[in-house]
């Protein structure tokens, strides 16, 4: 099957150019703003044994790492009450950055945002996730697939991983405390453009992307929320002529928080784009990726918290590819002593890396001071 698009969404770029535009035009002076610096002073311990490893022979992994990431946000008033935020993040330890993307400084991404009575409009660099798949985590300290292993799961797309431009409606403004944020991504850029900053990137896979979140509160502790994200003006790769499946995903999710117990579940779906010189030629590439997510935690005291989490992945191929799966899960505890927080966290790994029999052990150790 051919999958189009038979939408376009260039009504939703000139809408927030407006929106913007017409916000600025009307906010004559700022007072100056407060500059704050965040982050958490965090040491970790990562123990990781069993699988495919290659680590002195022995297939054990040891670690210890410190947090290196540091937000500095900038905000201010303007003089008609409209309020402005601005924020820059800097990780030296980025290995992700490359010659020419502006990561290689140590700038991680960055955003600039103006909040109105009628809604926050903003610019993100790398930044303003709006996937919920990880919402309904209830872990103490981090999900199973996010504490330093990397287990192979895939995760649904997210506009943060472009620069983007979205809105926000305004707090108060839908019934149920609901909140819809629209995330629009020119071009399919990641780099760390800096102001005045021209041209796009031809090889993108698409034109541009779409991503919609919806989050509410029906009703005292429960939460719910959706996002759906979309490529706008999908590009066929070089050499091909079929577009076979177009790329999108999107996920859902349920929180219930009742006295010291919390309960959380998500599932999501990702379709990656794929393209081939004709349909019969259709391969071993992946349909579909699927997560889900099912986790409670447990406030035993007012200063120590235990949690269960478990992660289930699977994945559906087009070819004669048998379907592999993942599945992993956490058990952690955290105790806070007045400003520090100590976690141990003992995790299973089941087909790491969707490989049947790659099974793995982690055991974390971390101790955090936020500030």
């Amino acid at each position: 099957m051919i999958i189009k698009k038979g939408y376009k969404m260039k009504n939703i770029l000139k809408t927030l150019v407006i929106s913007f535009a017409s916000i600025v035009m009307f906010t004559a002076q700022s007072n100056a703003g407060e500059l704050t610096v965040t982050g958490t002073a965090k040491a970790t311990y990562n123990i990781i044994s069993g699988g495919n490893q290659a680590s002195a022979g022995n297939g054990i992994a040891k670690a210890i790492g410190i947090a290196n990431e540091i937000d500095f946000t900038a905000s201010g008033e303007l003089d008609n009450g409209y309020t402005w935020g601005y924020q820059v993040q800097f990780d030296p330890g980025d290995t992700t950055a490359v010659a020419g993307d502006g990561k290689a400084n140590g700038v991680d991404d960055s955003k600039l945002t103006l909040t109105t009575p009628y809604g926050t409009v903003g610019v993100f660099q790398t930044e303003g996730g709006l996937r919920v798949e990880n919402k309904g985590s209830q872990s103490v300290y981090a999900r199973p697939t996010d504490i330093g292993l990397a287990t192979g799961i895939n995760t649904t797309n997210d506009i943060d991983g472009f620069n983007n431009i979205q809105y926000h409606t305004a707090a108060g403004m839908l019934p149920y405390s609901t909140s819809i944020k629209v995330g629009y991504a020119s071009g399919l850029q990641n780099n760390m453009n800096s102001s005045n900053a021209v041209g796009e990137d031809p090889s993108a896979a698409a034109d541009s992307a779409t991503q919609i979140q919806i989050l509410a509160t029906p009703m005292d502790g429960l939460n719910v929320g959706a996002d759906y994200f979309m490529n706008n003006g999908s590009k066929i790769a070089q050499g091909d002529t079929v577009l076979v499946q177009d790329n999108e995903s999107g996920g859902v999710f349920i929180t219930y928080a009742l006295g010291a117990a919390s309960f959380g579940i998500s599932q999501s779906i990702q379709a990656p784009q794929v393209s081939r010189t004709a349909l019969e030629e259709i391969g071993t590439e992946t349909r579909e990726d699927k997560q889900t997510k099912v986790s409670v935690a447990y406030n035993v005291t007012d200063n120590t918290s235990i949690s269960l989490e478990r992660e289930e992945g699977s994945r559906t191929s087009f070819g004669p590819n048998e379907d592999a799966s993942y599945e992993g899960q956490s058990l952690q505890v955290a105790h806070n002593m007045g400003g520090m927080t100590t976690t141990v966290a003992y995790s299973q790994h089941d087909n790491v890396s969707y490989t049947s029999g790659n099974d793995m052990t982690q055991i974390l150790f971390a101790v955090a001071m936020a500030f």
